[in-house]
């Protein structure tokens, strides 16, 4: 009875231990079948419309072409990036989006050759594979009708449409590669011209392109991964007024926060962003970040003046959208727009181009003050501003470079300050650096000035700082006595003069 009883334990064991093992290889089976399911499911989803094929089923394909024909075939690849679809995305909507990009891909199927290969290779991008093609001009022609189809109207909803762009970059084999590794690497770059010199447009590989746009495109990567990363940040410099020592503003100025390069100034990303069409969202990113800022430090220094100005490109300004989008943002913010300055640099291109008058109409009408940025001191410019719907006007840099004993120019500024005063206009003095550019300006009679005398651009918290210990008045206050002392009167403009230290150590870094 023990033996038979021992043996029963042996044998329960025995069949748990072999439940366990069936469980276990059950869970494992069932799990791989769900993955495999998943892919599966995956795959599907990418094929956006029927005709089409998946990501993997296209990389497949050209690989076995590839070794079917070695070097004695030809193909074509095609790279298809739509431009500015995250901002679509972010108006109407995922669900809205995704029936724009099937409608853009039953039109590119329809436009290609009964030979050729079509898949959404990534979110906003198709990837077109052509066998037995390397023709440049039919290649040619090919991009040619699908940025024509591409670019007709979108149904977003009822009674609305909108127009879209696309950059396209084309590769063929074996020219620019005997992989398909090889050649996606190229097709990368060949896209990455025509996002870059503004998209909708299209870039064929040529022979010096790895060594001419590698970098760049790394870089135009790194960017885009900044603005992903939120790596880009303002920084501010204070607009004081002499007159009565106080503030009157700050100036916002974009910088880059890099990861491993510290902060780097517009001069290093500005132009590609401007190339790839970026700059339309720092115009956004911009304004809304300028704009949380100047309501949370009018609620912190109830006394200090909070009027913020921000930069406006050329390439901005002849943006169809952009009045209407920055209203937007200062309704949704509550924002008052006369607390607020936008700055343009060209001023006279707006009586050349219709696009950038409307706009700056359109932005003064609804409350911002608009300033001209870097104002030259001539005939021309003074007869010019009269006409123009300009707030406050900002004299460049070079206002102060060889004014010394220099009529003409004091006239010119004279004839300037006249026009200011009997127009209601504001005259800023930019690059004030020493207490004798400080005397100089205060004595042709403009009070309010902006330069490291005074501060340099410096971040949100720095800015905070200098506002909590008064800083502005201190430094004007000091600036004042120099240019009240003797030591000055006689002093040279051009002299190298060390700027009142600001005691602020933070905004030290902002250079």
């Amino acid at each position: 009875m023990i033996i038979l009883a021992q043996m029963a334990n042996g044998l329960a064991i025995m069949l748990t231990f072999v439940a366990i093992i069936v469980t276990i290889g059950l869970g494992v089976l069932f799990f791989f079948l769900i993955k495999r399911n998943i892919r599966i499911i995956k795959e599907e989803n990418d094929v956006i419309v029927e005709s089409a094929i998946t990501k993997k089923q296209m990389e497949d394909s050209i690989k076995s072409y590839i070794k079917k024909v070695d070097r004695f075939g030809a193909l074509t690849l095609l790279y298809i990036d739509v431009d500015g679809f995250s901002d679509l995305n972010d108006v109407f909507g995922v669900e809205a989006c995704d029936q724009i990009l099937k409608e853009m891909a039953t039109r590119i199927l329809r436009s290609l050759p009964y030979k050729a290969t079509f898949c959404k290779y990534n979110t906003d991008e198709f990837l077109v594979f052509i066998k037995d093609e390397d023709n440049k001009a039919r290649i040619e022609k090919l991009t040619c009708q699908i940025n024509e189809i591409i670019n007709l109207p979108y149904q977003v909803m009822v009674g609305e449409t909108i127009k879209i762009t696309a950059s396209i970059g084309y590769v063929t084999y074996p020219i620019a590669g005997t992989s398909f590794e090889e050649l996606y690497a190229n097709l990368q770059l060949t896209t990455y011209v025509s996002k870059r010199d503004g998209g909708n447009r299209t870039t064929a590989f040529y022979a010096t392109i790895k060594e001419e746009e590698t970098g760049n495109m790394l870089y135009y990567q790194e960017i885009k991964r900044a603005i992903v990363n939120k790596e880009f940040v303002l920084y501010y410099q204070p607009i004081v007024n002499l007159a009565n020592s106080a503030m009157e503003g700050a100036e916002a100025l974009m910088r880059w926060n890099h990861p491993t390069k510290g902060v780097q100034a517009p001069s290093t990303f500005l132009k590609i962003l401007e190339q790839s069409g970026d700059i339309r969202w720092v115009g956004e990113w911009g304004l809304e970040t300028m704009v949380r800022l100047q309501q949370q430090f009018a609620e912190k220094f109830p006394l200090v003046p909070m009027r913020f100005s921000l930069n406006l490109s050329t390439k901005q300004l002849l943006d169809s959208t952009l009045s209407n989008r920055l209203i937007e943002i200062m309704n949704k913010n509550n924002a008052k727009p006369e607390k607020f300055m936008l700055e343009i640099s060209d001023f006279m291109m707006m009586e050349r181009i219709a696009m950038i008058k409307t706009n700056i109409f359109k932005l003064r009408d609804f409350g911002f003050k608009i300033a001209v940025d870097g104002f030259e001191l001539d005939g021309q410019s003074i007869q010019s501003i009269q006409r123009s719907p300009i707030d406050v006007i900002k004299l460049g840099r070079s206002f102060l470079k060889d004014i010394d004993n220099n009529f003409m120019k004091e006239r010119l500024l004279q004839i300037l300050i006249k026009f200011a005063n009997d127009n209601n206009k504001i005259i800023i003095s930019e690059g004030v650096e020493t207490s004798n550019v400080a005397k100089y300006v205060k004595d042709q009679g403009v009070n309010i000035v902006q330069g490291y005398l005074f501060a340099k651009p410096m971040s949100q918290e720095a800015f905070g700082e200098y506002l909590e210990s008064n800083q502005c008045q201190r430094i004007c206050d000091e600036v004042n006595e120099l240019i009240d002392s003797e030591a000055l009167l006689d002093g040279d403009l051009a002299s190298e003069e060390k700027p009142i230290e600001n005691t602020n150590k933070t905004s030290a870094k902002a250079e």
